[in-house]
């Protein structure tokens, strides 16, 4: 069929299409896209509250009434340097042993100021080797010819025992020298049939299983019991020697103890400045030898503990002093005083006894 001319169209059907076009709803723009559309809720900007906390807005929640409370942020590695006290000195990373001499905290080495003359480093290294009258006896117990004076020197030999032995030690070799290094006792120590020893030790301590044999080494009571005979009323050196007294359950009077570990002069030659310098290190830096080569000998490390507190006696004792004040002790003889400060001199004690008068009945 042909299409129809408009100009052909009866009027009513004109007006029935008027009326079509009027009631046909007009298109509607399209919607524009809200802000939450556009941009993706990571990238929103985050509240920021008053105690400097972030909250984030779940893109799930409703007008924001769903919250997640963040952590405050760490501050960048920069700030934290500025806000590091300055007691704390090195950083977290600079606690290694190779890099804690190197910290702008930590005070310089380089320049060690010798300690003592060339004179006294001599006499004191003098006494390292054993003196040809008083040689040195292994395993001798009680020395037939060395006496002790007023001066001693001790120390002590370990080894491991149980399942951790690097953890756990048992006593397995005591020495003691004198002034001059004359070895005063020497003994092997047997261990309790009850402990297991797990490790000898034997490249540093020098112990082997045929010295602590029930017929070589001597009980630990005999040892303990002639030690502190040894020890009473005299002057002990020592290197950490509350260690040696611990592993002997003794007690010494702490007036009475010199600890070339605790000296203040020596404790600023150790390596880390703040820690316990190693009797290795100040025999080669003060008495310029080289001790604990190989396996160690108490006899000789008590010798270099004695060597080094020769060497700077006078202010070890003025440092005692200031700490304690003025001690005297008691020598082996009765009614008789030892003045610290002095060398060897005696003084008799003055005894001002008040007799008691008998009541009469």
């Amino acid at each position: 069929m042909a299409p129809i001319a408009p100009s052909n169209l009866s009027s009513n059907w004109k007006k029935l299409q008027a009326t079509l076009k009027t009631s046909t709803p007009t298109a509607s723009p399209k919607p524009k896209k809200s802000d939450n559309e556009t941009h993706p809720p990571l990238k929103r900007k985050r509240p920021q509250k008053a105690n400097g906390e972030h909250a984030y807005v779940s893109p799930k929640s409703v007008n924001g009434s769903a919250t997640i409370t963040l952590p405050k942020p760490l501050p960048s590695r920069k700030r934290q340097k500025m806000e590091e006290p300055a007691s704390v000195g090195a950083s977290i990373k600079q606690h290694d042993a190779k890099t804690l001499s190197t910290s702008a905290s930590m005070p310089s080495l380089r320049q060690t100021p010798l300690l003592s003359s060339s004179r006294d480093v001599d006499q004191a290294v003098s006494i390292l080797e054993p003196h040809p009258d008083f040689p040195d006896v292994e395993n001798e117990g009680v020395s037939e010819l060395a006496l002790p004076g007023k001066y001693v020197a001790l120390d002590c030999e370990m080894v491991g025992i149980g399942p951790e032995p690097k953890r756990d030690s048992a006593l397995a070799r005591v020495s003691l020298v004198n002034y001059h290094g004359h070895q005063v006792y020497d003994s092997y120590v047997q261990i309790p049939k009850k402990i297991e020893v797990t490790d000898y030790r034997t490249a540093v301590s020098g112990i082997e299983p045929k010295h602590l044999r029930p017929d070589v080494a001597r009980p630990f009571e005999e040892v303990r019991s002639d030690l502190k005979i040894l020890l009473g009323g005299r002057i002990l050196v020592g290197h950490a020697v509350k260690n040696d007294l611990d592993v002997l359950i003794q007690k010494h009077d702490k007036r009475l103890i010199r600890d070339t570990s605790k000296f203040s002069k020596f404790r600023a030659l150790a390596n880390i400045p703040g820690r316990t310098p190693g009797l290795k290190l100040l025999a080669e830096k003060l008495l310029g030898v080289e001790i604990q080569v190989g396996a160690h000998s108490s006899v000789e490390d008590a010798r270099a503990t004695m060597a080094l507190f020769r060497l700077e006696k006078g202010d070890f004792e003025k440092e005692v002093r200031q700490k304690y004040g003025h001690v005297r002790l008691e020598a082996a003889a009765p009614d008789v005083d030892v003045d610290v400060a002095g060398d060897d001199e005696v003084k008799p004690k003055n005894k001002n006894k008040k007799k008691k008068k008998k009541k009469k009945n």
